[in-house]
């Protein structure tokens, strides 16, 4: 395979080929992250995205995933450079979720390079390329010199292109970041008589052998990348969507100073996969101790939700703002293990009282509320 040679050339942004002083680049902070690792400085990467990001049905997701391998691959070029791979992805999510979960699981790295890979997993989503611009500018405000490269990847027996990569190659042209396009290098490959049998699993996730092929184009694309001349574009002075994930916010349950009726607990350690054990996802969580129990939570939002555990045997939850029920989630799972799972409404106008409340009682284990209010500015400075 052709590809399997081409992170050959990932040196060629080295010092030893550097070119002109004046040369302006196209991705300026990408540049900037291959000079870190090349001076041996301390470099932090991020891994955001759904299961194809994390690893699913790889031999080893911890060593043979795109991502670890990667990740490899640069601990192995740039051996004196301190290295830390932060691990984001959760398998099934979308960035509907992903954009709330900045603040927990990305953001307190304040990484110099951000992979962020969605487009799976956003396809049928309603406002998929607002919650994609939420991240972006989530990013860009945690590290406004961070490199963010969206990942591009295609899925299902024919390899489809999922309807969100055109909504995200659109915010990188408008943010003027580099997007790395997996889906139509493995086309490129299939046309010359690679089948999807042969690096997917489940029509879906690849095998080794496919996550082989989508590292080496990863790697390929960072070279060409970080090398490519151009003049960068200024940072856009409006979002653009509606922007209104980017105050996007979860509000751990058990630390409000009042809960009566609800026991904190810690969440589960064992996951139905390892991507959803809740215990990697959740720092704490809220049990209801009888049925009916509530808690109020006074905050004025524009949209709402709930991120919890599904369980065998989980019972229901209800969201209520301003006393009308916002959303109802069943917290059953039909599997053994627990895993993480969201739901997320936004409102006709925006309310001012959430109220949490167990119907019936009985297991649930609920983390985060989910909230939007419209005003990141603030909440950003909390």
């Amino acid at each position: 395979m052709a590809l399997a040679l081409a992170t050959a050339g990932l040196t060629s942004c080295g010092a030893p080929r550097m070119p002109q002083a004046e040369t302006v680049y196209a991705y300026p902070a990408l540049r900037t992250v291959m000079e870190r690792l090349e001076q041996g400085e301390p470099t932090t990467v991020a891994f955001l995205g759904g299961s194809i990001t994390f690893g699913a049905t790889a031999t080893d997701p911890l060593r043979t995933s795109w991502r670890a391998l990667v990740e490899a691959d640069l601990r192995k070029r740039y051996p004196h450079a301190p290295l830390i791979a932060v691990d984001a992805a959760i398998g099934g999510q979308p960035s509907r979720l992903g954009v709330f979960r900045m603040e927990r699981d990305v953001l307190p790295y304040a990484p110099h390079l951000c992979f962020v890979e969605f487009a799976v997993n956003d396809w049928g989503a309603p406002d998929k390329q607002e919650s994609i611009e939420g991240i972006i500018r989530k990013l860009r405000t945690c590290r406004p010199d961070m490199a963010i490269v969206l990942v591009l990847i295609g899925s299902n027996p024919d390899y489809g292109r999922s309807p969100s990569q055109d909504l995200q190659m659109e915010l990188a042209e408008y943010y003027g970041l580099p997007f790395i396009d997996v889906y139509a290098a493995v086309k490129a490959e299939l046309a010359k008589g690679l089948t999807t049998s042969d690096i997917l699993t489940d029509g879906t996730h690849p095998n080794d052998r496919g996550y082989r092929l989508y590292a080496d184009v990863v790697l390929e694309r960072l070279r060409v990348l970080c090398a490519q001349a151009g003049t960068p574009p200024a940072a856009p002075a409006q979002p653009l969507t509606a922007n209104r994930y980017e105050s996007a916010r979860m509000i751990e349950l058990a630390k409000l100073d009042n809960h009566p009726g609800w026991e904190a607990g810690t969440p589960s350690v064992v996951g139905t996969w390892f991507d959803h054990t809740p215990s990697r996802w959740h720092d704490s969580t809220l049990r209801p101790l009888q049925a009916g129990a509530r808690l109020e939570v006074e905050r004025e939002v524009t949209g709402a939700g709930l991120y919890f555990e599904r369980i065998p045997d989980g019972k229901p939850l209800r969201l209520l703002v301003d006393d009308a029920t916002h959303l109802e989630v069943q917290t059953s799972n039909d599997l053994q293990f627990a895993r993480v799972h969201f739901a997320f409404k936004w409102l006709e106008k925006p309310g001012r009282r959430l109220t949490l409340e167990a119907p019936e009682g009985g297991p649930a284990a609920v983390a985060y509320l989910l909230v939007t209010t419209g005003n990141h500015e603030a909440d950003a400075a909390q």
